[in-house]
């Protein structure tokens, strides 16, 4: 966008307040880590350079994202002790800063764009929100079209506390207030140097500052604690539910059914209530996923039916016309077109051609402890209800398997395959009392 930009993203706090042994910006969003929505939006900005300001516990993101610089903030001291510790390493002095934080992931592209083409004309551009009856955000004070200050809710008067425009923290810095930054102090009860003092500093020089309000006051909703977390994800949930309801995905329950960014649909697709679709997800036309049924990293192809109550886990593939029915799980497996997986089997590491018919309490035995082997189920091939399939197996066309049965060797084409042991009568000594 402005190859005299530099984007410095903030994540360097511990975030205490989510109580977890997961840092704060590594939280899943989506079904990614948070601060991989604020790489995304700085990356599409096309910016000179990124750099990440972490803490030591983050220094493994360094092998994560080759192509951000990453720095060390130990002790940490404030927002503005970040941007000074910034500019020390780096050279500033032609480049302006768009200043992010590793827990704003709603943030808009749009919104980021025009902070910083207002750069041009400005030295600082900030990012407010609106936000009514507010009680915690600090206050954007304005006079005459410019930004006098940025006052604390607990330090604003009451006539500031009815100011509507809040503080995002986000903000663009030109080269020439970059130059400044070393004169703010920590005079302050936390003893923390606090980038919003760059604003009042920056007056005594005339430089101008000027407000963009963004256009959803979500954008700037920043993630401190589980509960910000769950809204941040309701929030993104809902966009991608709108979306696929424009893309004419039927969806009964939408407010149950959860997304994920990738997720690829075709036409006429029907979801019913309570299902999860995780990452890596394309789904073709004329599917129908049924309740309780979850899938990830799978490829549905055309006029499939899903559950309800199916697992679709990684490496799937479902070709068309097939059929995976109640309380079933896929692994890593193809089904081929026509063919049906209906109730409660598991089919794992297999490879299951057209027009095959798998009964009910079906098991592909794929692990032995050390590795995991193959099963082939040929074309037209039935399995009876209850078969173990101990692979690695393959079962020939045309054949079928007994119900009951253990099948370890494999199985020709055109054979019925039994292992089932004979039935016998025994004849009672006395009749059996019932108590």
């Amino acid at each position: 966008m402005a190859n005299n930009l530099e984007i410095l993203i903030l994540a360097a706090g511990k975030g205490t307040r989510m109580n977890s042994d997961t840092p704060k910006v590594l939280q899943p969003l989506l079904g990614i880590p948070m601060i991989e929505h604020v790489v995304a939006k700085s990356l599409s900005l096309k910016p000179k350079k990124i750099t990440m300001l972490i803490h030591k516990g983050l220094k493994f993101l360094e092998k994560k994202y080759p192509k951000i610089n990453f720095i060390i903030q130990e002790p940490q001291l404030g927002t503005g002790h970040a941007v000074q510790i910034f500019t020390k390493k780096n050279n500033t002095k032609k480049n302006n800063v768009l200043v992010l934080y590793g827990d704003n992931p709603l943030i808009d592209e749009q919104d980021l764009k025009k902070v910083v083409l207002h750069l041009k004309n400005n030295h600082i551009c900030l990012l407010g929100f609106e936000q009514k009856n507010n009680s915690s955000y600090g206050v954007i004070v304005e006079k005459n079209n410019q930004v006098e200050s940025i006052v604390e809710y607990k330090d604003a008067t009451e006539e500031q506390k009815k100011i509507e425009i809040c503080n995002s923290g986000i903000m663009g810095l030109s080269s020439k207030v970059l130059s400044y930054i070393f004169d703010i102090k920590n005079n302050n009860k936390k003893k923390e140097f606090y980038l919003t003092d760059i604003v009042k500093i920056s007056k005594k020089y005339n430089h101008l500052t000027k407000l963009i309000v963004a256009k959803n006051s979500n954008s700037a909703l920043g993630v401190n604690d589980m509960k910000e977390l769950s809204v941040a994800e309701k929030i993104l949930q809902d966009s991608l539910r709108d979306k696929a309801l424009k893309h004419g995905v039927h969806m009964k329950s939408p407010e149950t059914v959860f997304l994920s960014k990738d997720t690829k649909f075709g036409k006429n697709v029907t979801i019913d209530p309570y299902v999860v679709i995780g990452a890596k997800v394309v789904i073709g036309n004329q599917v129908h996923i049924q309740s309780f049924s979850h899938i990830e990293n799978a490829v549905i192809k055309n006029k499939v039916s899903i559950g309800p109550y199916a697992r679709i886990r990684p490496g799937t593939i479902l070709n068309d016309n097939s059929k995976v029915g109640n309380f079933v799980e896929i692994k890593n497996s193809k089904i081929d077109k026509f063919s049906k997986v209906n109730h409660l089997s598991y089919v794992g590491d297999a490879d299951v051609g057209e027009r095959v018919n798998i009964g009910a309490g079906t098991i592909t035995c794929n692990y032995d402890g050390v590795k995991k082997s193959k099963t082939k189920i040929k074309k037209n091939s039935f399995i009876g209800s209850n078969t173990s399939l101990v692979a690695p197996v393959t079962i020939g066309k045309n054949s079928i398997i007994g119900a009951g049965s253990v099948i370890t060797k494999n199985v020709n084409d055109n054979k019925l395959a039994l292992t089932r042991a004979e039935q016998k009568e025994i004849r009672l000594s006395k009749k059996i009392k019932k108590k």
